[in-house]
């Protein structure tokens, strides 16, 4: 398992290096000086001031030679200051990192939570008119941009219905105890959430049809329930048989889940990493980008190594074949 593990994160380090790269050439392809539009926002910068941010953004310097003096400075733990604050760039990423992960995390079980019923439903009755309104009811969903479904629950929930607070991580008043917190906080989490949530959740639950469908049709299944099985008692027979594609579906979720942060946050006011890494770029704040970069790349990276590892747990035949080439080598 250690040898698999090295090798594994052996493979991460060219594939995170790589996107950094990428990013890094891509920011020195915008237009303007960065140093410029920061001094542009308040009072005049002191002359002191802007040698210092020249000193350490080196915008004169080729971009090979400023990306290399980065990856140095990154191998020392220094991932600089932000040009807007001049605060270490850790700090302010820790700062959005929390609310990020509290929003993904939510929607990842939203979406399984609910697509996962939905699919047994769907595949335990193929065909039938609940199950065509379903699929197209998903396909619409699927297609449905971000921005739009966030606008329309926005209009729905917060405006017209006044269910649910419009942006935002607390309400106005007073400060609350912590249960009030606790609970003023998910009221906030619910709309976000949904809108993070629709695309992917669209996504599994077809899947989950597909994969139901199959595993049902399976002869122990048939004779189980024309024996008197009952669907909710053949589920559990059904869910050890397909777990492994839903573990493996996690590393194609995470991805979309953090690209459609950016869009999600912005709308809903939400201070995560997305809607820092969108100001940062307007900014053009070069060193919060790349420490967002890294992040985000290594939040990717590391969720494809967990699923490798939810593979083997639940997978045994995966575990016995990892065994045995540690035994062979």
């Amino acid at each position: 398992m250690t040898a698999f593990l090295m090798r594994r994160l052996a493979a991460m380090l060219p594939t995170v290096l790589g996107i950094t790269i990428v990013a890094f050439l891509i920011l020195n392809l915008l237009p303007h000086d960065p140093i410029l539009i920061w001094s542009g926002e308040g009072p005049p910068p002191s002359a002191e001031l802007m040698q210092r941010l020249r000193e350490e953004l080196r915008p004169d310097e080729g971009p090979l030679a400023r990306y290399g003096e980065w990856l140095l400075a990154l191998a020392r733990g220094d991932l600089g200051r932000s040009i807007k604050d001049g605060r270490p760039v850790g700090a302010v990423v820790l700062e959005a990192l929390p609310w990020t992960l509290l929003l993904n995390l939510c929607a990842v079980l939203a979406i399984y939570g609910l697509a996962i019923p939905f699919g047994l439903l769907g595949a335990a009755s193929p065909g039938s008119a609940a199950d065509r309104l379903g699929l197209w009811t998903l396909l619409a969903l699927y297609a449905l941009p971000s921005f739009a479904a966030a606008l329309l629950l926005q209009q729905v929930f917060a405006v017209g219905l006044g269910l649910l607070p419009l942006h935002g991580v607390t309400g106005p008043g007073e400060p609350l105890s912590p249960a009030g917190r606790a609970a003023d906080l998910a009221r906030h989490l619910v709309l976000p959430t949904a809108c993070l949530a629709l695309s992917g959740w669209a996504y599994v639950a077809r899947y989950a049809r597909a994969v139901f469908r199959t595993v049902l049709a399976r002869e122990y299944i048939a004779v189980a329930r024309s024996k008197g099985l009952t669907l909710p008692r053949a589920f559990r027979h059904v869910a050890a048989n397909a777990a492994i594609p839903f573990v493996t579906l996690v590393a194609a979720i995470i991805p979309g889940l953090i690209g459609g942060s950016v869009i999600v946050e912005q709308i809903f006011s939400w201070p995560g990493m997305g809607r820092l890494y969108l100001a940062a770029v307007e900014g053009r704040d070069y060193p919060v980008v790349m420490g967002l970069t890294l992040m985000s790349a290594t939040a990717v990276a590391a969720g494809h190594l967990v699923v490798d590892l939810l593979y083997l747990a639940v997978d045994p035949r995966m575990r016995e074949s990892l065994l045995r080439g540690a035994a062979d080598a």
